[in-house]
């Protein structure tokens, strides 16, 4: 009897790991979007919905954020009153850029609404998290500016992690390199975005940085 006790109790903190354990990527190389996979300068109210604004310092990070349309579709921009506020087709793209001299540092992005967890290192267009780097195209979305054009190199080993849930998800940054300032609003820092889509395109519920 006491084996059958102890089978059953095995077997449903197998299920509680599976359930809570966080889904990780450890890829050598990381998603890497350009600015101009999202849109460009002369049309950025088509795409971009919100931003870039400061989040206020924690005293050992200092972010910016900026919320996207990913498929260029800002509802007020196209006269859809229904979903005003918000990205038509529900789909969008949240840039958070961050500058730190911490070193490990966990860059973590909680109440995620329509995330899937998906690192796709090939196809970064497929992917719902990776950084963006920027290009001479668009110069009104936050980028990072790396020292030698192109170079992904320059970007940190990211790695991600996110729950089963896929309410959150963490960015872990071995360090922050001192980027070059960008042009235009491109800001300066490391930028990672996060790709959501909300069946009910609004209201909009954006991620807060921890």
């Amino acid at each position: 009897m006491k084996s059958l006790q102890v089978k059953a109790l095995v077997a449903s903190l197998m299920v509680l790991v599976l359930v809570i354990y966080p889904q990780a990527a450890f890829a050598n190389a990381i998603p890497i979007r350009h600015g101009s996979d999202v849109g460009v300068t002369s049309n950025n109210v088509d795409w971009n919905l919100y931003g870039p604004s400061l989040v206020v310092p924690d005293g050992a990070v200092t972010t910016k954020q900026e919320v996207i349309c990913s498929e260029g579709d800002v509802a007020s921009a196209f006269g859809d009153t229904t979903n005003s506020g918000g990205c038509s087709s529900g789909n969008y793209i949240f840039l958070f850029q961050f500058t730190s001299t911490k070193t490990n540092l966990v860059f973590t992005l909680t109440n995620l609404q329509g995330f899937t967890f998906d690192v796709n290192a090939s196809n970064p267009s497929e992917s719902t998290v990776g950084v963006i780097q920027c290009d001479s195209e668009n110069t009104t979305i936050l980028c990072t500016t790396l020292a030698a054009s192109g170079a992904a190199s320059s970007f940190p080993a990211i790695t991600f992690t996110a729950p089963k849930t896929n309410v959150s998800v963490s960015f872990h940054v071995p360090s922050v390199p001192a980027y070059p300032a960008g042009t235009g609003t491109q800001g300066q820092g490391l930028t990672v975005y996060v790709q959501t889509h909300l069946t009910t395109p609004v209201p909009l519920a954006i991620p807060k940085p921890n």
